[in-house]
């Protein structure tokens, strides 16, 4: 299976790490120059080898919504590494429209009826986080942001829910199942900590945690293409 992988294409994934290594050294060392390059430069990377291992996907659909989520994904990153708050809410919008491109992917059909266990558990997590953070909101003056971040929190709680049902789908191969919550649960930490850190406690370790859960998640939303 690793060979079969790592031959249509998964093995730009490789390259890909050695460049997210290098971006999460830049975030941590505030090397904007090298950011500017590598943090790009790793989901390009990402990109393309999604692109390849969606030639021998057995869910086509899965594969092309995951290639279009990963393209919007693209987008936000350039957003949110430009100076300047006037960014933050282009990169919120492409990230947005990422996760649903992610969620079409995952649900050819409704979810089925036992994920509704799944269901209770983010949304309860999901309404904690967003709680915290809408008080940080109101500390900072920023109450007109409150509407964004809850659609956004709405959206990625959803991705997140959607990868968890994986589990209570039985065509799904258990490997894809642990690759695609892998993923999604990465991203949720990713996205939580990104917004722990603009908006409620700023930590010099949670900018690099941010950055690694996150390309961690996309690599595994990319295997995941070939693994379903």
């Amino acid at each position: 299976m690793i060979h079969n992988f790592l031959a249509q294409g998964g093995w730009l994934l490789i390259p890909a790490l050695v460049l997210g290594v290098v971006n999460w050294i830049a975030v941590a060392r505030a090397q904007k120059r090298v950011e500017y390059i590598v943090k790009p430069g790793t989901l390009i990377l990402v990109i393309i080898a999604a692109w390849l291992l969606k030639r021998g996907a057995a869910d086509a659909r899965l594969a092309l919504f995951f290639v279009l989520g990963l393209c919007f994904s693209l987008a936000g990153d350039v957003f949110l590494m430009l100076p300047g708050e006037q960014f933050f809410i282009p990169g919120l919008i492409s990230f947005f429209i990422a996760h649903v491109f992610y969620i079409i992917g995952l649900n050819p059909t409704l979810p089925p009826l036992g994920s509704v266990v799944a269901l209770v558990v983010v949304t309860a997590l999901g309404g904690w986080l967003y709680t915290r953070i809408a008080a940080g909101l109101r500390q900072q003056g920023q109450l007109a942001m409150r509407m964004p971040v809850a659609a956004y929190a709405t959206i990625l709680s959803l991705m997140l829910f959607s990868a968890w049902a994986t589990w209570f789908r039985p065509t799904w191969p258990t490997v894809a199942r642990l690759a695609v919550s892998l993923g999604a649960t990465l991203f949720f930490a990713s996205d939580s900590m990104l917004a722990w850190n603009k908006f409620v406690t700023p930590s010099p370790v949670l900018r690099v945690l941010v950055m690694v859960t996150y390309h961690l998640a996309q690599f595994a939303l990319a295997a995941t293409i070939a693994l379903v």
